[in-house]
């Protein structure tokens, strides 16, 4: 049985970040992922701009003009209940539009170059123990594989494998979000904007619109089990659409569906730390979770240094985190208490105020 200290469960933006900062720390590490590098990945694809400097502070690498989508960058744009007449552009705001497979195997591919050892299309199906823990493994081929390591990350989506087998998953919520993909966006009037739709009727969180070249992509999130389910609220979404932006809904050209958490922090146990989706960190608001998932992956292999140094493991964790863990909390608090009304208050404020 091979022997580790980190073994990283996921090779999103989260396990990636984990894998590469403990091995930045004098750690052997293992990365399983449990599809192929560049497997498709349903995500809108967005990143704040701050995020670029996070990802060069820990990967040590500026992002490649080869991950971006079409067109690389986006303003933020938001539409009240009240509809598109009180709309508008957030001031001195922008974000990064990336291809979210081909940033993943950019991230990949950078976390084996820090000396990181990668098994992808690798399964991980049960654990034991805590300390050490073992990681037993299927690989594609069907081969069954064996790890032991002295701390383990889960950073393997909102379905956490490694979460439900810590019995920690009675907290974890989640949204359905439904995306579709429309041609001919320039026959709208939708611009180069990532476009936040809020009205309670569609969705207790969010809708949106996100330019991909010359097409459309649109989504909403909606709770399991809610009325109207997730193709319905689209159907209701798009009629907004092409009644205030002029959207063309003749040609669809894809349509999934996937989830993503809704207002939790679950940060492990034992000898154990979840990071990005598997811990909850995503933003109710906007869906947006790469960037914490980075930030979250980086704290975990810091307080695994400090725990071999003789700190407490899941202390230092939730304190390294705790910024981006309560805005989790508070803003999933927001969502499921507004109101239109509140909601409207909201795109006012943030329209009037900007981003400074």
């Amino acid at each position: 049985m091979q022997k580790y200290d980190v073994v990283v469960v996921g090779a999103g933006p989260a396990g990636c970040s984990a894998a590469v900062t403990c091995a930045s720390l004098g750690m052997e590490v293992l990365l399983l992922y449990r599809k192929k590098k560049e497997a498709r990945k349903p995500c809108g694809g967005v990143l704040p701009w701050i995020t670029t400097e996070i990802i060069e502070d820990i990967f040590d690498e500026a992002l490649p003009s080869r991950v971006m989508n079409n067109p690389q960058e986006l303003g933020l744009y938001y539409v009240p209940p009240s509809g598109r007449n009180e709309s508008g552009r957030v001031r001195n705001y922008r974000i990064h539009y990336i291809v979210r497979e081909k940033f993943d195997a950019w991230l990949i591919d950078i976390t084996a170059s820090a000396g990181v050892e990668v098994l992808t299309e690798t399964r991980a199906i049960a654990l034991e123990g805590n300390s050490p823990i073992t990681v037993h493994a299927k690989r594609h081929s069907g081969e069954e594989m064996s790890f032991q390591a002295e701390y383990l990350v889960g950073a393997d989506g909102v379905s956490s494998m490694v979460r439900r087998s810590l019995s920690l998953e009675s907290a974890a919520d989640f949204l359905i979000v439904g995306q579709q993909l429309w041609s001919n966006r320039r026959h709208s009037d939708l611009e180069d904007n990532f476009y936040g739709f809020f009205r309670g009727d569609i969705s207790i969180a969010y809708s949106y619109a996100i330019p991909k070249g010359d097409d459309i992509l649109i989504g909403t999130g909606v709770r399991p089990r809610q009325t109207p389910h997730a193709f319905d609220a689209l159907d209701r979404f798009k009629e907004w659409l092409v009644d205030d932006f002029n959207f063309d809904d003749s040609t669809m050209l894809k349509k999934e569906t996937w989830a993503i958490p809704f207002g939790y922090f679950i940060p492990g146990t034992g000898n154990t730390l979840l990071v990005g989706d598997a811990a909850g960190l995503c933003n109710p608001l906007s869906g947006e979770g790469i960037r914490l998932g980075i930030e979250s992956g980086e704290a975990a292999g810091s307080a695994i240094s400090k725990a071999k140094e003789g700190n407490d493991l899941l202390q230092y964790y939730i304190r390294e985190v705790d910024g981006i863990a309560r805005m989790v909390l508070d803003l999933h608090k927001f969502v499921v208490t507004s109101t239109d009304e509140s909601r409207q208050e909201f795109v006012r404020q943030e329209l009037t105020r900007g981003i400074i």
